[in-house]
C-alpha cells in the first residue's frame, strides 16, 4: 500500500516540471502554451496541499517521506520531507499565494517578448518550488537546498530587466547580502549535524535543545543571523528596498510568501533551539522590536509606492521575529500567514494602477486609481486596511493584536517592547494608507491632457479599467482573505499546539485605537498642504533645509521650546539653527533607510573593489599575483640553473620539460574565466560526483 505522504512529493514536483520544460523549451511553445504551462505549475501545488491539509486534520499530523539515505560510521544522512502542522500551514500558504501571483502575471506579464517570458515563468516556477521544498523540508540538507535555491532564484527575477543596469546591480546586491546571512545559518546548520549526527529536523532539533551551554549560544545565534539576513532584518535589509527593480509579480511573491518571509519560517522552526536559550531570545525579540520600528519610521517618508511596501516588509517580518523572542513561534506563523494574504494584495493591486504609467512607481502614479483602476483601488484600501490593522473587521488586526497581547504578558521586558510594538503599529498605519489618501487626488494635469487629447488612448483605459478576470480573480480572493481571514488566526494558533493569548481589556482598546490615530495622522500628512509640503522638502535632497512655516511653527518651534527648558535657556540662536536642520536631516536619514548603504559601501564595497582593481593590474598592480607566481619562479628559476647548465642532452631535456611545465601551468590557469556558471558547473560536478562515490561506499 503506497504511503499518503507519497503526496508531499507531488507539491513541488509540478513547478519544478515546468521550469524544467520551460528552462530547456526543446518545442519552442508558443505564448498561449507558455501561459497554460506557467499557469498550471502555479496552481498545482495547491490542490496537491489539500489531501495533505484534509490528513492531517483527520488523523494525526506527523509523518516523512524518506528520499535518500546514507550511513557512514556513526553519521547518517537521510534525506526526507516532512508533514507536521507547520509545514501543511505554511505550504498551504505559499502554493495558495503562488497561484494567486501566477494567475496574475499571465496578464501582467502579457507585453512582454516571448523568449524573455518563457525565462520570467520557468524561474518564477523554480522560485515556487524551492519555497515549498525548504516549507516541506524534513532534513537540514534538503531545507538548505530550498533555502539557497531561492536565493539564487531572487538574483535572477530582481534583474529580469537586463537591459537596466540598476536592476542587475539590485540582483547583485541582494545575492551578495544574503549570502552573509547564508554563511551563518549554514555553520549553525553544520555545528548542529556534529551534535546530532543526523540531518533529520526531528532528531536534530531535539539534541540542539540539550547540548552543552557554550554550544548552544553559538548555534542559537547563528540560526538567528541567518534568520535576520534572509529578512532583510536590521542591519541586512538594504537588499530589499532596491529590490524593487524586479516586475511586479516577482515583489509580490518575494516579499509575501517566499524570500523574505523564508527566515522568519526558518527562525519558526528551530525555535526549540532559540528559545532553550533566554539570552538569544531576548536578542531576537530586542532585533524584532527594533527593525519593526525602523521599517515603519522609514516608510512613512517614502515616495515610491513599491520602496514604501519593500519597508512595510521590513517591519512585518520584524513583528514575527518578535513574536519568536517573546517564546511565541504559533503566533509567528499566524501572522506570517495573514501578512501573506494581505502584502501580495498590496503588491499586485499597486502594480496594476501604476502599470504603464508615466510616473513608474511614484506615490503621485496613484492619484486618480478611483476612476482609472476601481477595482484595484478598493483592494487595494482592504489590504491597508489589514496592514493597518484596523479592528475586529481585519485580519491584520487579530494576527498584530496576538503579537501584542504576547508582548504585554511578558513581564517588564514584555511592556517595554508592547510600547514599542504599539508605536510601530500606529506607524504602521499611517504609511498604509498615505498611497490611499494619495490615489483619492486628482490625476495629475499633463496626464489627463494627454489622456483627453487621444482618442485611442482614452477609448483603451476605459475599456481596460476594470481589467481582465487574471487581474481581478486574485485581487479579489486576496481582498478577501485579508478581510475576513481574522477568524482563522484563533484557529491556527490552536492547530499549531498552542493557545491565543488574551489580554485584559484596556491594553486592547489601547491597540484598537492606535490605527486610527495613525490613519488620521496619514491624512494630515496628504491633504494638509502644509505639513505634505515639510516633508516633501525634508524628503527632497536638492533642497534639504526647507520647511515650512508652519510646520516649523506646529511641530519644531514647541520642541526647541521644550529642549530650551530642560537646557536651562543656555540654547543660542546657532544652537536652535542646529536643532531645526537636525530635524530635516532625522526625514531625510529615514527616507534613505538610515544610509546603511553608504556605510555597506565605505565599509565593504570600495576596500573590495580597490583590491580586485589592484590584483588586475588596473592601479599598479601585478595581475593574478598568485596565478603569476609559480610561473614566475619557474622561469626564473630555469633562466637561474637549467640554462647555464644545458651543454648535454640531458640538461636540455630537463629545460624542455621546464618550457612545458610553464606552459602546461599557463592552461591550466585559463580555467579561472570569472565566469559564474563555469564555476557552478564545476561545483555540481564535483557533488555529484562525491555522492557517487558516497553512495558507493555504502554498498553492501
Amino acid at each position: 500500500m503506497l504511503s499518503p505522504y507519497l503526496l508531499l512529493l507531488l507539491v513541488p514536483a509540478p513547478p519544478l516540471a515546468v521550469f524544467l520544460i520551460l528552462g530547456l523549451d526543446p518545442f519552442f511553445l508558443r505564448r498561449k502554451a507558455v501561459q497554460g504551462l506557467a499557469l498550471l505549475g502555479g496552481i498545482a501545488p495547491f490542490f496537491a496541499m489539500l489531501p495533505l491539509l484534509g490528513l492531517c486534520l483527520g488523523t494525526e499530523c506527523r509523518g516523512v517521506m524518506p528520499i535518500f539515505t546514507l550511513v557512514f560510521g556513526q553519521s547518517e544522512v537521510a534525506l526526507a520531507l516532512l508533514l507536521d502542522p507547520m509545514s501543511t500551514l505554511v505550504g498551504l500558504t505559499v502554493a495558495a499565494v503562488g497561484a494567486m501571483v501566477m494567475t496574475y502575471a499571465i496578464d501582467y506579464m502579457s507585453d512582454a517578448r516571448i523568449a524573455d517570458l518563457r525565462r520570467f515563468f520557468a524561474l518564477m516556477n523554480l522560485f515556487l518550488a524551492a519555497m515549498l521544498t525548504m516549507v516541506l523540508a524534513g532534513d537540514t540538507i534538503t531545507f538548505f537546498f530550498g533555502w539557497e535555491l531561492m536565493g539564487l532564484c531572487s538574483f535572477f527575477l530582481i534583474a529580469y530587466n537586463t537591459g537596466l543596469p540598476q536592476a542587475v546591480a539590485a540582483g547583485r546586491k541582494a545575492f551578495i547580502i544574503t549570502r552573509f546571512a547564508d554563511a551563518f545559518l549554514l555553520a549553525g546548520l553544520l555545528l548542529l549535524f556534529l551534535e546530532a549526527n543526523s540531518v533529520r529536523l526531528d532528531v536534530l532539533i531535539p539534541a540542539g535543545t540539550i547540548m552543552t551551554e557554550d554550544r548552544h549560544v553559538v548555534i542559537a545565534l547563528l540560526l538567528l543571523a541567518g534568520a535576520l539576513g534572509k529578512s532583510a532584518q536590521v542591519p541586512f535589509h538594504t537588499w530589499l528596498p532596491s529590490a524593487m527593480a524586479g516586475p511586479t509579480p516577482v515583489s509580490a511573491l518575494l516579499h509575501s510568501a517566499t524570500m523574505v518571509a523564508a527566515g522568519a519560517f526558518m527562525l519558526a522552526r528551530f525555535s526549540p533551539i532559540v528559545m532553550s536559550e533566554p539570552a538569544v531570545q531576548a536578542i531576537a525579540a530586542i532585533f524584532g522590536v527594533g527593525t519593526a520600528a525602523f521599517g515603519a519610521l522609514s516608510a512613512i517618508f517614502q515616495a515610491d509606492v513599491k520602496r514604501l511596501l519593500a519597508y512595510s516588509s521590513i517591519s512585518q517580518i520584524g513583528f514575527m521575529v518578535l513574536a519568536v523572542g517573546l517564546g511565541a513561534p504559533q503566533v509567528a506563523i499566524a501572522h506570517f500567514v495573514v501578512h501573506a494574504m494581505f502584502k501580495s494584495l498590496l503588491f499586485l493591486a499597486a502594480g496594476d494602477i501604476t502599470h504603464g504609467s508615466d510616473l513608474g512607481t511614484s506615490m503621485m502614479a496613484m492619484r486618480g486609481a478611483l476612476r482609472r483602476r476601481p477595482i484595484a483601488f478598493v483592494t487595494y484600501v482592504a489590504g491597508a486596511s489589514s496592514l493597518a490593522g484596523l479592528p475586529f473587521v481585519t485580519a491584520g488586526w487579530w494576527s498584530k493584536e496576538a503579537i501584542l497581547a504576547t508582548a504585554w504578558s511578558g513581564g517588564a521586558f514584555g511592556i517595554l517592547v508592547w510600547v514599542v510594538a504599539l508605536l510601530t503599529a500606529t506607524c504602521t498605519a499611517i504609511y498604509a494608507f498615505r498611497p490611499v489618501f494619495e490615489a483619492l487626488q486628482p490625476e495629475p494635469e499633463h496626464l489627463s491632457r494627454a489622456r483627453r487629447g487621444h482618442a485611442v488612448a482614452l477609448d483603451l483605459h476605459y475599456r481596460k479599467r476594470w481589467g481582465s478576470a487574471f487581474i481581478g480573480l486574485p485581487l479579489v480572493m486576496l481582498a478577501s482573505g485579508s478581510l475576513l481571514g481574522g477568524v482563522l488566526v484563533g484557529p491556527i494558533i490552536r492547530f499549531l499546539g498552542a493557545e491565543p493569548p488574551h489580554p485584559s481589556h484596556l491594553p486592547e482598546l489601547v491597540a484598537a485605537f492606535a490605527p486610527f490615530v495613525g490613519i488620521a495622522t496619514a491624512a494630515a500628512l496628504t491633504f494638509v498642504p502644509s505639513l505634505a509640503a515639510a516633508v516633501a522638502g525634508a524628503r527632497d535632497m536638492r533642497r534639504p533645509t526647507r520647511l515650512d512655516r508652519k510646520f516649523q511653527r506646529w511641530v519644531i518651534e514647541p520642541y526647541v521650546r521644550l529642549v530650551r527648558f530642560l537646557a536651562g535657556n543656555q540654547m543660542g540662536a546657532r544652537a536652535e539653527a542646529e536643532l531645526e536642520l537636525r530635524h530635516v536631516q532625522i526625514v531625510r536619514w529615514l527616507s534613505r533607510g538610515a544610509r546603511m548603504d553608504g556605510i555597506y559601501q565605505a565599509l565593504f564595497v570600495r576596500p573590495f573593489v580597490n583590491t580586485v582593481r589592484w590584483l588586475t593590474g588596473h592601479r599598479g598592480g601585478t595581475v593574478d599575483p598568485v596565478g603569476t607566481l609559480p610561473v614566475t619562479l619557474a622561469q626564473r628559476g630555469m633562466q637561474a640553473l637549467v640554462t647555464r647548465l644545458a651543454h648535454d642532452r640531458f640538461d636540455r631535456f630537463w629545460m624542455r620539460s621546464a618550457n612545458r611545465l610553464v606552459r602546461l601551468w599557463v592552461l591550466a590557469s585559463a580555467l579561472q574565466t570569472g565566469r559564474s556558471r563555469d564555476y557552478a558547473l564545476g561545483a555540481a560536478l564535483g557533488t555529484a560526483a562525491l555522492l557517487v562515490i558516497a553512495w558507493g561506499t555504502t554498498w553492501n
